[in-house]
């Protein structure tokens, strides 16, 4: 299911950091799990090839503030 169609919504944000931190937890490398997280998000919002560098910084923030609680 889609979100709407503002990038900044965050709707997604528990699926995206869930893959993010399943993935940290089986030992992935930071990096395929960042990838994971950003398909996720990718998912729920149908984008362009190339994500604006704000959204990458978007998820990037919401898997690094996961790891906090």
């Amino acid at each position: 299911m889609a979100c709407r169609e503002d990038a900044t919504s965050d709707c997604c944000r528990p699926a995206v950091v869930r893959a993010y931190q399943e993935m940290r937890g089986k030992g992935q490398p930071e990096k395929f799990c960042l990838e994971a997280a950003i398909t996720v998000y990718r998912w729920h919002h149908p984008s362009p090839d190339n994500l604006p560098p704000e959204v990458m910084a978007m998820v990037t923030g919401w898997v690094r503030q996961g790891l906090m609680h």
